[in-house]
């Protein structure tokens, strides 16, 4: 069953540079979000998310298409990325809600907590590094929802240090690929 996740996440764990990108990009939005909610308010702090997330996922997009023409896709994958999607609408969806009745300290936690499931779950199956920074986006998240008000750092160091590991692993195992040719 393992040998599925990891065919199937192929395209996705094939280069550490999207990994690398995300673990830039989601903790530098993370500290900017208190500058941009003081400036421009709510709008900012959409605007500036809304990049970050597309930045994001042009890179993303761009490397899993590389992936996927040197290694192919499978119905299994196609599968886990509706699933993602799913866990996606639930996140916006309990985020509306916690705008709505003035809890907007609790995204960072609540984001950390749905994607570091989906790590430790979905991704676990594929590679130990997933898992690895599920965990460390749940303690990030568990964090982020204790009352101290450092959501928004505990959210920068979780995804800082989760997708930096993931980028890592694939670094040491094409390093290790490269060393068995």
């Amino acid at each position: 069953m393992q040998r599925h996740f990891e065919t199937a996440a192929g395209p996705y764990l094939a280069r550490p540079w999207s990994w690398l990108a995300w673990s830039v990009i989601l903790p530098i939005a993370a500290l900017l979000t208190p500058r941009f909610l003081a400036t421009w308010e709510w709008l900012g702090v959409l605007f500036l998310w809304s990049a970050a997330i597309l930045l994001g996922g042009v890179i993303e997009g761009f490397q899993i298409m590389k992936g996927r023409r040197a290694g192919g896709t499978t119905a299994l994958a196609t599968w886990v990325l509706r699933a993602q999607g799913n866990l996606s609408l639930v996140a916006l969806l309990l985020s509306i809600v916690a705008l709505w009745q003035g809890q907007a300290w609790t995204l960072p936690g609540l984001w950390l907590l749905l994607l570091g499931h989906s790590l430790y779950t979905l991704g676990g199956l594929a590679s130990g590094a997933m898992r690895t920074a599920g965990r460390l986006y749940q303690v990030g998240g568990l964090l982020a929802l204790l009352p101290h008000g450092q959501g928004l750092a505990c959210f920068a160091a979780a995804t800082f240090l989760g997708n930096l590991w993931i980028a890592a692993s694939i670094w040491r195992r094409l390093g290790s690929e490269a060393l068995g040719q």
